[in-house]
């Protein structure tokens, strides 16, 4: 696996979190702007919530390099697209839900007393859906170099 692979999945768990989601929602949606959305999303944020959430988020990335270090995927054409295919479902899923969970902060929608527990539930859910995608697009992908090599 390349370097390039590594770096990925660090900056992708560093970078796609709550509060990048969060400021985002506040320019696009909530019409703030940068500097405004930026002082507003970090306003209560401390390091502790941000180690907190972290912990969470950290569960499907230290899985996908568990799996990455670990296995023989990293050595084949099929396993390195899988691995790139976890990746990209992982972050996927994290930007996706965080997204969800906090689009009604900037709408008339109703905000369920719950909506924080999605801090818990979007990495568990990145993690199998990463999972998935791993074997599915290994799966896809060795089949289909098997049916060329024929």
């Amino acid at each position: 696996m390349s370097k390039k692979f590594w770096i990925l999945v660090i900056a992708a768990f560093v970078v796609i979190n709550e509060i990048l989601v969060d400021w985002l929602l506040a320019i696009f949606v909530g019409d703030y702007g940068v500097a405004e959305g930026f002082i507003d999303v970090t306003r209560y944020l401390t390091v502790d919530s941000l180690l907190f959430a972290a912990g969470f988020r950290a569960i499907p990335y230290g899985a996908l390099l568990l799996v990455g270090l670990t296995t023989r995927l990293k050595h084949t054409i099929p396993g390195k697209l899988a691995l790139w295919l976890a990746l990209l479902a992982i972050a996927a899923i994290h930007f996706w839900g965080y997204w969800a969970m906090q689009y009604s902060f900037y709408t008339p929608d109703y905000t369920s007393s719950t909506s924080e527990l999605e801090l818990i539930f979007v990495p568990i859910h990145a993690l199998w859906i990463g999972a998935i995608t791993c074997w599915v697009g290994f799966v896809i992908v060795n089949r289909g170099i098997r049916k060329l090599q024929r």
